[in-house]
């Protein structure tokens, strides 16, 4: 009997290539309202879109000499605009995270935050986890991240192709080449190779999308895939860039937020339960260990050839914990 070790895959599942809409049933809609408009649109007419990778990076050493805080939006009731949301996807990571919150920094909308609510913040830190031991990353030193990731969690816009140089594939091997099946990104010209230019809309029939009615992961579609492996911790920093007026968001949703990570062997401090919110212009750092369940007590030694992940040189890194508890696919 033979065993692959595979990436661990943290994303929306996806079934075809092709996205299949079909009319709804009125009486299967509980509520009695009508199905939702398709606008026209037709069963088997516009490609799938396929995930858009977040794309790791090494944790840094020493502070970066060129990145800045968040720059805050121009109004109370709007994001920050596309270019300060690329700037912080695209920016080495800072500030640097630590084992407990960063309270050494004010949260750099704190200013703009006041005016929206008609009074001065007493204090609102850069990085939402709460302060102290408790919300501390546990086991910091053992497990310490060494790649990370960002997002801003804003409203729908266009994308820019901000991510298209940190693909794997980079657009050029496999079906992911030209002449491939997934070389064009929606199925329509000038999508060869990029995503820059996709709007946040499922079908080309259907109506752009609001930036006060969809959030998304950089506001932006396609979905987004994470691509780790076990025994490589990875650091998560998720940007609130939500309005700060929590009326803002046409009846759907609050500008609090909170981030889980699904099927992952995760500590408390960054499992992202209920109510661990973070607010309109902070960051949370989320440091998942990417380790198995049972590291403490099954395999300690990391010895077990079924327990581990590829090491990139078409090796595997062995790792401790029980085998049995490998989840290939996360949310």
């Amino acid at each position: 009997m033979t065993r692959k070790n595979h990436y661990l895959v943290a994303a929306l599942s996806s079934c075809a290539v092709y996205l299949c809409m079909v009319p709804a049933m009125a009486q299967d809609i509980p509520t009695g309202a009508p199905p939702s408009p398709l606008f026209g649109a037709q069963p088997f007419t516009q490609k799938l879109m396929l995930y858009e990778e977040f794309g790791t990076r090494g944790v840094p050493t020493t502070p970066p000499v060129n990145s800045t805080a968040f720059g805050a939006p121009s109004g109370c009731k709007s994001g920050p605009g596309p270019a300060k949301v690329d700037k912080m996807i695209k920016q080495a990571l800072w500030p640097l995270p630590m084992r407990e919150a960063r309270t050494d920094m004010p949260n750099p909308w704190a200013a703009m935050i006041g005016q929206c609510i008609g009074q001065t913040l007493q204090t609102s830190a850069i990085e939402g986890r709460p302060a102290g031991e408790l919300y501390a990353h546990q086991r910091y030193d053992e497990f310490a991240p060494k790649m990370y990731f960002s997002s801003v969690q804003t409203g729908a816009r266009v994308n820019t192709g901000a991510r298209d140089g940190w693909q794997r594939h980079k657009y050029a091997t496999g079906e992911f080449g030209p002449g491939g099946l997934y070389y064009n990104t929606t199925g329509r010209p000038g999508f060869e190779g990029t995503t820059k230019g996709m709007e946040v809309r499922f079908h080309p029939n259907f109506p752009v999308q609001l930036a006060n009615s969809v959030w998304t992961f950089d506001g932006t579609m396609p979905p987004k895939l994470l691509m780790a492996r076990y025994g490589v911790p990875v650091l998560f920093r998720h940007y609130n860039g939500l309005p700060i007026d929590v009326s803002a968001n046409r009846g759907f949703g609050m500008h609090t937020i909170t981030t889980h990570e699904h099927n992952g062997h995760n500590p408390a401090e960054s499992d992202g339960f209920a109510a661990a919110y973070f607010y309109p212009g902070q960051f949370y750092d989320y440091r998942w260990p990417m380790v198995l369940a049972g590291t403490d007590s099954i395999n300690t030694d990391a010895t077990d050839p079924w327990a581990g992940a590829p090491d990139g040189a078409g090796g595997i890194t062995k790792v401790r914990g029980d085998w049995h508890e490998t989840m290939s696919t996360h949310w």
